[in-house]
């Protein structure tokens, strides 16, 4: 005999029916957007450095477009566009983030390294 179907009891499937997708929202066609991961390290050994409070502090000073946000650890940042309509638009953005980033590292002796698995990232 069958059965009617029931929820299922498998972790897995719980838990991907727990985490749906938010809907999209209604947006112009043809837009792009760029997002990067950031890591921070000391200018000395170029180990991480856990200064991602002070530097979004000190970025959060300037005009920028996009947005700048800490992201999963404390030597980390994640840089944004808006919503662009071109790829000179979205380099534009970038260009201006990048200039603030590296005004903002050098206060803080530290440089800005594209994100990825640094070997002692935890």
């Amino acid at each position: 005999a069958r059965h009617p179907a029931r929820h299922s009891t498998h972790p897995v499937t719980r838990q991907a029916s727990a985490m749906a997708l938010e809907a999209f929202r209604d947006s112009a066609p043809l837009t792009l957007g760029v997002e990067l991961e950031l890591q921070l390290v000391n200018t000395h050994d170029y180990n991480l450095a856990p200064y991602a409070d002070n530097m979004l502090r000190l970025m959060a000073r300037l005009p920028l477009p996009g947005a700048v946000v800490p992201e999963m650890t404390s030597s980390m940042i994640e840089i944004s566009t808006g919503i662009c309509h071109s790829s000179d638009e979205v380099l534009s953005e970038l260009t201006v983030i990048r200039d603030a980033l590296v005004r903002c590292a050098d206060k803080l002796n530290i440089a800005v390294v594209g994100g990825g698995t640094h070997p002692y990232q935890r």
